[in-house]
């Protein structure tokens, strides 16, 4: 059994961030990995996928991005960073760890599926929001002719190998992976389930994360007040393009629902080009055909399900369900939810921007396991 100070759960921007924050403090900690390289969620992504918020509002504690890096980063760069941030930071990483499970003993025990058993006091887990992809089934989704791939496994449009395309969901993979398609002059629909809110990534050229950060201290619904006027106005059609706007503002929604809204990259000029079709949600499909819940269908070569993803920690946590009172994750904010030295971090989705929230929860969480008499 090895004993470790600290064990920190995922290679990702949030366990690179804790390692550095905890480093920092002057404690030790060593990082599993699942997979062979760090940053594994951030390599699997779709190829075009940037940044959407900027560069100067998502670098992680202590090393702002290089820059050379443009304001919106691309998903390499976001890589390329990562491992210098690793390399300088010291982290000590074992790959090919994955985690089987987390208990509590006299101390934490941490076993990993090939039979490694690590022993600390305190464990971080930074698998975040996006571990398991969520795949909705509808009556007669085996006999689709086309082929159905998650947004996970979505590289780009000439991969598909397709012309026509139904992308299911309206959240920031769902858009930008049809905006894409469109671009690529492929018949492009999308089939929305509920009600939506909608961004723009910037308003009056600033970040509209750096918006968000002016008013963080603001409540939310004070916030989307302030906002709706101007939201309104620049998408003041959005029900005559077939989407339901949200009774919620976004920000309200995220923290309530945890509704992330789509930021806005293009995808709405596509929908009022008439390049993107929108449809209501699906209802079943038989053979090429896909039929919606508003009566009309369409047929399909290929569907991309970009329909999110699960924290997926109940892999990790016996005792989840009782945790967290049968929740999927810690409440909003809970980054050390039962004081007993298990902590989260990357759980929160922020219209701050994620990384920037990372950083912040890193920095707390690393105070807090240097000075367990404060937590």
């Amino acid at each position: 059994m090895a004993i470790e100070e600290t064990i920190i759960i995922g290679a990702g921007p949030a366990g690179l961030a804790c390692a550095a924050a905890l480093r920092a403090e002057g404690c030790r900690s060593v990082v599993l990995e699942a997979q062979d390289e760090l940053a594994a969620s951030w390599r699997r992504h779709y190829d075009r996928l940037h940044l959407h918020t900027a560069k100067g509002r998502s670098a992680l504690p202590g090393r702002p991005m290089p820059a050379h890096f443009p304001r919106y980063p691309s998903r390499l760069q976001v890589i390329d960073y990562l491992e210098d941030y690793a390399r300088a930071n010291d982290v000590r990483i074992k790959f090919g760890k994955r985690v089987a499970s987390v208990r509590k003993a006299a101390k934490w025990v941490v076993e990993t599926g090939d039979g490694d058993v690590f022993e600390s006091r305190a464990v971080i887990i930074a698998t975040g929001l996006s571990k398991a992809p969520i795949r909705p089934h509808w009556t007669g989704q085996e006999t689709f002719k086309g082929t159905i791939t998650h947004s996970c496994e979505y590289r780009n449009a000439v991969a598909l190998d397709a012309r026509r395309i139904l992308v299911v969901g309206f959240g920031n993979s769902a858009g930008e992976i049809a905006l894409e398609c469109a671009e690529a002059a492929l018949e492009v629909a999308m089939a929305v389930r509920g009600p939506i809110n909608v961004v723009p990534r910037e308003m009056f050229g600033v970040p509209s994360a750096t918006i968000a950060i002016l008013q963080q201290h603001f409540p939310s619904r004070v916030v989307d007040a302030v906002n709706a006027p101007f939201l309104h106005m620049r998408y003041r059609d959005l029900e005559g393009l077939g989407l339901k706007r949200s009774r919620q503002g976004a920000l309200t929604a995220m923290i309530e629902r945890g509704r992330t809204p789509l930021i806005d990259i293009g995808t709405i000029a596509k929908i009022r080009e008439g390049r993107i079709k929108v449809y209501p949600a699906v209802e079943m499909s038989a053979g090429s055909r896909v039929h919606f819940a508003n009566g009309e269908s369409a047929e399909f070569d290929a569907i991309v399900l970009a329909t999110g993803y699960r924290p997926a920690l109940e892999t990790l946590l016996p005792d989840v369900v009782e945790r967290f009172q049968g929740a999927a994750k810690p409440r909003r904010g809970e980054l050390h939810p039962a004081r007993d030295g298990l902590y989260f971090c990357g759980f929160n989705p922020a219209t701050t921007g994620l990384l920037r929230q990372i950083g912040i929860e890193a920095l707390q969480i690393a105070n807090l396991v240097a000075r367990p008499a404060i937590a």
